[in-house]
């Protein structure tokens, strides 16, 4: 049999890429995947199923999640129709390169890296060229690497706190880049930032060529779904002709507004343990004497083995006690590197133990 001819249809750009998907993990504590570890309570969970139940699971939502974007927008004081949703932060960044990738001077792509693999993964889909600026040892922004790249850009994802180092990049150093090169969208990348209380650069009044961007998968809300973006109204409404219509389903809606609203007090204090367990990994992870821990912004902590061999017999025996952890050591500039999300207090404690701590 032939191959089909159909496949000269097909875009080269996808040829060299691999397929994003992670086997769902089975394992009593998930400390790879950088989520909000804590539970909802039982009577937010029985608040939210009567909601759900009070659905027209027949009529299609608002074509853009108008009332969640009227809740977001009283969040970050903001206009509403600024605001873009997605379905995860992963749509938004699509529809970001989309928008903004077909001028008659196209542009390429800055990012530091490491960071946030979906971002060069979407770029490279619609064959946009993606810059990739190592950062320095201490995994902080290289200045003049930056700015030697940012010379005819069209956008740059700046995540902070990063993924996959929990770096929090210098905020002076963000602002000069953004004045410095107004020809091009700076995307500041929030995903983390309220595990950094009062590092958030999202300014209502800032320049039209920064967009904030987050998302209610890493504050105890992974399950619904749900990214946003805040841009200028201009760019807002090139976005919202990308974006397809009823992206973010009525059931992502409703679930997600009462916990911004009734619930906010509730996922404040899920946070604010999170906060605090963060704190004592760290601590159990400072007392293995070969570990080089890094500074630690977000829900996740880096810590770096003398080789690679090491740092997987660390992952083998954490496994082997039934806690999932991130392998990063393949990642450049990671080697000998694992990525911890918290956990819980009982997390945390299956970790010590399988460390011998």
């Amino acid at each position: 049999m032939s191959d089909p001819t159909w496949r000269r249809h097909l875009r080269p750009t996808l040829a060299a890429l691999s397929i994003y998907d992670v086997a769902p993990s089975r394992a009593p504590s998930r400390l790879h995947a950088n989520e909000c570890p804590e539970p909802w309570p039982l009577e937010v969970r029985e608040a939210i199923a009567g909601v759900v139940r009070e659905l027209e699971l027949n009529r299609y939502p608002h074509t853009s999640g108008q009332t969640l974007r009227r809740v977001l927008g009283e969040r970050h004081g903001c206009d509403p129709d600024r605001i873009v949703l997605g379905n995860g932060s992963d749509e938004i960044i699509s529809m970001l390169l989309t928008a903004l990738s077909g001028g008659p001077e196209a542009g390429h792509l800055v990012i530091p890296s490491p960071t946030f693999v979906l971002y060069a993964h979407a770029a490279r889909v619609l064959g946009v060229d993606v810059r990739a600026v190592p950062l320095t040892d201490a995994l902080e922004l290289d200045e003049a690497a930056m700015r030697g790249a940012l010379d005819g850009a069209a956008i740059c994802f700046l995540a902070r706190p990063n993924n996959p180092t929990s770096s929090l990049w210098d905020a002076e150093l963000i602002h000069a880049l953004v004045r410095d090169h107004p020809d091009t969208v700076f995307v500041i990348d929030e995903a983390y930032a309220d595990y950094n209380p009062g590092c958030s650069l999202f300014n209502p009044d800032g320049p039209d060529n920064q967009v904030h961007m987050a998302t209610l998968s890493k504050i105890g809300l992974a399950a619904l779904r749900v990214g946003y973006c805040i841009a200028t109204p201009e760019l807002a409404r090139a976005l919202n002709k990308v974006r397809h219509p009823y992206n973010v389903s009525q059931t992502s809606i409703a679930i997600a507004e009462i916990a911004l609203t009734r619930f906010a007090d509730v996922q404040a204090q899920m946070i604010a343990t999170t906060i605090a367990n963060r704190g004592r990994l760290v601590e159990l992870l400072r007392r293995l004497p070969d570990a080089e821990v890094f500074p630690a912004h977000g829900n996740l902590v880096l810590v770096r083995f003398p080789d690679d061999a090491r740092a997987h017999e660390v992952r083998d025996r954490l496994a082997a006690v039934g806690v999932h952890v991130k392998d990063v050591t393949g990642v450049p500039m990671l080697g000998g590197c694992l990525r911890i999300s918290v956990g819980t207090d009982e997390d945390l404690d299956r970790l010590a133990s399988g460390l011998g701590l």
